[in-house]
């Protein structure tokens, strides 16, 4: 294993941002070929407070990731209009991500900044990946057609590399390059109306109380219950009576009924009927006689159809 820290920065004079009001910085770090990189630590560090002459605030987007960052036709803000936003930082690509703003000429102080993983979580041991480069870009969001001066960011990540072997590490890197192909637009979620959620995953929460059992008739009882086990010599019942209380047992009711259902001659019948059967009540026909065991020779069990 070897530990690996990386210290660099981001320094521009001056970012022109385009016609929509975005620009983008990124630095490249060659990392060794062949091995696993396992992220320890990741930390960043605004050391300037950048010029800008816009109405609306800035916003920077500050990234980590093994292969070039690819932003999207999403919105980063939706009422400042501001656009192509990257990847969500729950994105497999992601290594670390941390969105500073806003900035603005009025304040003239440092912004708060979100990050993630968080600081007390990207100082421990996060994410592993193959690609043996690191990409550490900066997305700005601001007015259109307007400079950010005096652009000063630093970065810090220590890396654990170890050897890995040539199978896992070109699956690896083709995996890395095809998750951080971009997303143009993504929509994701299930959306469930407010009407439904009682009672979607927990029934009981739209009935209230607790679901009703049926009560297993007394004379019933003498029809089902009698002393039969596997290795009965004779059947205690019928095969076409056990299956009538097995089948009306496993009828299925709505949220607010009780399981089981009512049989015309044997009554109610509750669903723990069937609960705990021998597998031969359920897969088929009882035998008129189970079967006798008899021996090879050589200790072998003999079977008889």
């Amino acid at each position: 294993m070897t530990l690996l820290e990386i210290r660099e920065t981001i320094e521009k004079d001056r970012v022109a941002l385009d016609g929509n009001g975005f620009g983008i910085v990124q630095k490249q770090i060659t990392l060794q070929a062949n091995q696993l990189h396992q992220v320890l630590t990741v930390d960043f560090f605004q050391d300037t407070l950048p010029s800008y002459q816009g109405a609306a605030p800035l916003f920077i987007e500050l990234m980590v990731t093994p292969y070039p960052v690819i932003y999207s036709d999403m919105k980063f803000s939706t009422p400042l209009a501001y656009g192509s936003r990257a990847p969500m930082a729950g994105s497999d690509t992601i290594l670390f991500k941390t969105t500073i703003g806003p900035y603005d000429e009025v304040s003239n102080t440092f912004p708060a900044f979100r990050q993630f993983p968080n600081e007390s979580v990207g100082a421990t041991p996060t994410f592993s990946f193959y690609t043996p480069y690191v990409y550490v870009t900066a997305f700005l969001h601001g007015e259109p057609a307007l400079n950010v001066d005096g652009l000063g960011l630093s970065f810090y990540m220590a890396v654990d590399s170890k050897k890995a072997n040539l199978t896992s590490y070109g699956l690896g890197v083709m995996r890395e390059r095809s998750v951080a192909q971009g997303i143009n637009l993504m929509n994701q979620g299930r959306t469930i109306e407010p009407s439904r959620n009682v009672g979607q995953v927990f029934p009981m929460w739209k009935y209230g109380g607790i679901r009703p059992e049926r009560m297993l008739r007394g004379n019933a009882i003498a029809d089902f219950f009698l002393p039969y086990t596997p290795n009965e010599t004779e059947a205690m019942t019928s095969t076409a009576n056990l299956r009538t209380f097995i089948k009306a047992a496993r009828q299925m009711q709505g949220f607010d009924q009780a399981f089981g259902s009512l049989d015309p001659a044997k009554g109610q019948v509750p669903d723990w009927l069937r609960f705990n059967l021998s597998r031969g009540l359920v897969a088929g026909p009882i035998r008129p006689q189970l079967p006798p065991l008899k021996f090879a020779d050589n200790g072998n069990t003999l079977m008889f159809a």
